[in-house]
C-alpha cells in the first residue's frame, strides 16, 4: 500500500514532538548544557516543520507550508551546533549563515521562479545530507571522550540517515521529474520511514551522550570527594546515625584510633567502644537529628588500647540509600587541652607571685612606716623621761602623738584599701557630691592647670558614703595633677550614666568584678599628661606602688577600697602618648522620691 507524503509527514510530526518532550526532560535537568539547549531548539523546529507540510492542500495556510522545509532543514543545523556546544568547542557562525542564506535562495528558486518539486527535493535532500554526515563527523572525533560508546552510536544513526538522504538526493536527479506529490516515487516516501527510525535513535542518543556524561562527572566527583576524604588533614569517618555503623573512614581516623580499616567497617562505634560514655554518643546524635548539623562538641573518646584522648566533633547528616548517616570530623585536643592547662596553671602561679611580690612591698612598706613612726614615738617619749622635773614635756608628747597619729593614717587608709572602712551608705546625688568639691580641688591646682566640669544635673543617684567618694575623686584628681608635672594642662570631671554590659572589660579593677545591676554611674577623671606605660597599667592600685618620685603609693589603692565599698570598679583607658583616662563605675540607686539638692 502506497503511503501519502502528508500522512508520513503528519505521523512523523507527531514522532518528532514525542522526541521534544524527552529532550525537554532532560533539559530541565540540565539547563546550564547548551548543547541539549540546541538539540531541544532542532526537535522542536523540525517538528514544526513536519506539522506545516499537510498544509499544502490548504490555500488560506499555504504560507505556512512554504516554510515547512526551511524549518526542517534549520533543525538539523540546530543537531550539528548541539554536537559542537555539547563537547565544549567553538563553531564559526558565518559559514552556516552563508550556507543556509544559499540554501534558502537556491529553495524558493524553484518555489517562485520555476516551480519544481523535483528541484526543490534535490536541495532540501543535499542540505539534509550534508548536515547529517557532517554531524557523524563531529561526533566520531571524539574518540578519547567518557561519551566515546554513545558518541558512536549517535553517529551511526546519523550515518545513515545523511547517506539515505545522499541516495535520495542521486536518485531524485536522475529519475524522470516528479510533476505531483502524488505521483511521488517511492523513495520519497521511504525517507519519512527512515527519519523516523533514526530520529528515534539520534534522540536515544543525544539522551545516553547527556547521562553518560553525567555518570561520568558523578564518578569523578565521587573519586575526588574520596580522594579528600581520604587524605584530609583530619581524621573522619560516615556512620549511620541509627546504630553507629562504620560505612568508610579515612587514614586519619586509622592513625588517630589505631584501629584497622578492615576491624571498622561493618561494626559500630558501639561495638568498637570508640565512645568513652554512651550518653555522650545520646547527645551527639540529638543534637544532629535536632539540627541536622553540630560543630566543635568537645567528648573523650577512646583509642583501640583503651586509652583516651579529649577531641572536638563536627558532623553533618546525609541520606545514604534511604537512611541517615556526612559525616564527622574529629580533631584530637588533648595536646591543645594540656597546653591549655599548663598555660592555665603558669598564670595562676604568675598570679601568685605577683601577689606575694605585692603583698611583701605592702608588708616592707607598712613596717617600714611603722618603725618610722614609733621610732619618733619612743624618741620623743625618751627625751620627755629625761627632762628635768622643771621642764614643760608637751613638746616632745606632741611629737609622738603626730607620729601615731600619722601611723594611724596609714592603719586607716589600708582599712579603706581593703573595702573595710567603716561609714553609712545613704541615697545621694553623684553630680551634687561633684559640684561641692569642686572648689576645693581647684585650691590645690597649680597656676595654669584648669579643671573642667561636665556634670549633667540631677545626674544618677547612688548610695554613697559622701566623704569617701569626696576622697576618691580628689585623689584621682591629685594624681592627674601630678601626670601633667611642671606643664601646664587641663583636668576634667565627666559625669555619665550607662549599662553595666558597656563597662570596659581591659584594665578593670578589681580584675574578677562583674557588673550586678543593669545601670551604672560613670564618674570619669582625664587629664593631658603623658599617659601610663602598658607594664604600669596592672600594678597601679597595688598599695605602696608609685611611678612618681613624691608618691607613697597610696593615693590609688584608696579610690580602688572606697569603689570596692561600694560595689563599683574602676577602669583605666590610657598608654604612652596623650594622657590618662580614670572612670568610677558605681551601681545606680533608684529612689522612689526625688532627693534634696543638699549632700
Amino acid at each position: 500500500m502506497k503511503l501519502d507524503i502528508a500522512t508520513l509527514a503528519l505521523v512523523l510530526s507527531l514522532v518528532l514532538f514525542t522526541q521534544v518532550l524527552a529532550l525537554f526532560f532532560q533539559h530541565r535537568q540540565n539547563r546550564a548544557d547548551r548543547g541539549i539547549q540546541c538539540w531541544l531548539l532542532g526537535a522542536s523546529l523540525m517538528a514544526l516543520g513536519f506539522a506545516f507540510m499537510p498544509l499544502l492542500r490548504f490555500k488560506g495556510l499555504l504560507a505556512l507550508a512554504m516554510i515547512a522545509n526551511p524549518l526542517v532543514v534549520l533543525g538539523h543545523i540546530f543537531l550539528y551546533l548541539g554536537v559542537v556546544a555539547f563537547f565544549g568547542e567553538e563553531e564559526k557562525r558565518w559559514p552556516w549563515v552563508f550556507g543556509f542564506a544559499l540554501f534558502i535562495v537556491s529553495y524558493y528558486f524553484y518555489i517562485f521562479f520555476e516551480n519544481q518539486i523535483t528541484g526543490r527535493t534535490v536541495v532540501v535532500s543535499a542540505a539534509v545530507a550534508t548536515v547529517s554526515l557532517l554531524t557523524c563527523h563531529r561526533l566520531l572525533l571524539k574518540r578519547e571522550n567518557p561519551v566515546a560508546g554513545s558518541a558512536r552510536f549517535t553517529a551511526m544513526a546519523f550515518l545513515l540517515y545523511g547517506a539515505l538522504f545522499a541516495l535520495r538526493t542521486c536518485l531524485t536527479m536522475i529519475l524522470p521529474p516528479i510533476r505531483t506529490y502524488a505521483d511521488a516515487p517511492a523513495h520519497l516516501s521511504l525517507a519519512y520511514i527512515i527519519l523516523i527510525i533514526t530520529s528515534t535513535l539520534w534522540t536515544f542518543g543525544f539522551i545516553l551522550m547527556i547521562n553518560q556524561r553525567l555518570h561520568a562527572e558523578m564518578l569523578g566527583e565521587k573519586e575526588n570527594l574520596q580522594r579528600v576524604f581520604n587524605t584530609g588533614p583530619d581524621p573522619a569517618l560516615i556512620t549511620r546515625l541509627e546504630d553507629g555503623l562504620f560505612v568508610d573512614v579515612n587514614l586519619g581516623f586509622l592513625t588517630l584510633t589505631g584501629f584497622s580499616r578492615a576491624e571498622l567497617i561493618g561494626s559500630s562505634t558501639i561495638g568498637r567502644s570508640i565512645w568513652q560514655e554512651l550518653s555522650n554518643r545520646e547527645r551527639f546524635v540529638a543534637e544532629l537529628e535536632a539540627r541536622g548539623v553540630c560543630e566543635d562538641m568537645g567528648f573523650v573518646l577512646r583509642r583501640k588500647n583503651g586509652s583516651r584522648f579529649d577531641a572536638v566533633l563536627s558532623a553533618k547528616t546525609i541520606t545514604i540509600n534511604g537512611s541517615a548517616h556526612l559525616v564527622c570530623v574529629v580533631r584530637d585536643i588533648t595536646g591543645r587541652k594540656k597546653l591549655e592547662s599548663e598555660r592555665a596553671e603558669l598564670a595562676a602561679r604568675n598570679w601568685q607571685l605577683q601577689k606575694a611580690e605585692s603583698l611583701g612591698r605592702m608588708a616592707g612598706a607598712i613596717a617600714h612606716h611603722f618603725n618610722n613612726q614609733l621610732q619618733a614615738v619612743l624618741g620623743n617619749l625618751e627625751m620627755v623621761a629625761m627632762l628635768p622635773r622643771e621642764k614643760d614635756p608637751a613638746l616632745h608628747l606632741a611629737r609622738a602623738t603626730q607620729a601615731a597619729e600619722r601611723a594611724a593614717e596609714v592603719s586607716r587608709l589600708m582599712l579603706v584599701y581593703l573595702g573595710q572602712a567603716s561609714g553609712d551608705q545613704e541615697p545621694r546625688l553623684l553630680s551634687v557630691l561633684c559640684r561641692a568639691s569642686l572648689s576645693s580641688l581647684r585650691t590645690t591646682l597649680p597656676a595654669g592647670v584648669a579643671l573642667d566640669l561636665d556634670c549633667p544635673a540631677p545626674g544618677p543617684v547612688i548610695s554613697a558614703n559622701a566623704a569617701q567618694i569626696q576622697q576618691a575623686l580628689a585623689n584621682l584628681v591629685i594624681n592627674a595633677r601630678e601626670a601633667l608635672g611642671e606643664a601646664p594642662g587641663h583636668i576634667r570631671l565627666r559625669l555619665r550614666t550607662g549599662p553595666g554590659a558597656e563597662i570596659p572589660t581591659v584594665h578593670r579593677f578589681p580584675i574578677d568584678w562583674q557588673p550586678q545591676g543593669s545601670d551604672y554611674a560613670s564618674l570619669e577623671v582625664s587629664d593631658s599628661g603623658g599617659g601610663i606605660a602598658e607594664a604600669d597599667l596592672e600594678k597601679l592600685f597595688d598599695p605602696f606602688y608609685s611611678t612618681k618620685f613624691t608618691g607613697r603609693g597610696l593615693g590609688l589603692c584608696v579610690v580602688l577600697g572606697c569603689v570596692q565599698a561600694h560595689g563599683g570598679a574602676v577602669s583605666v583607658a590610657s598608654g604612652p602618648g596623650p594622657g590618662s583616662v580614670f572612670r568610677l563605675h558605681l551601681p545606680v540607686y533608684t529612689v522612689p522620691e526625688p532627693l534634696a539638692s543638699g549632700i
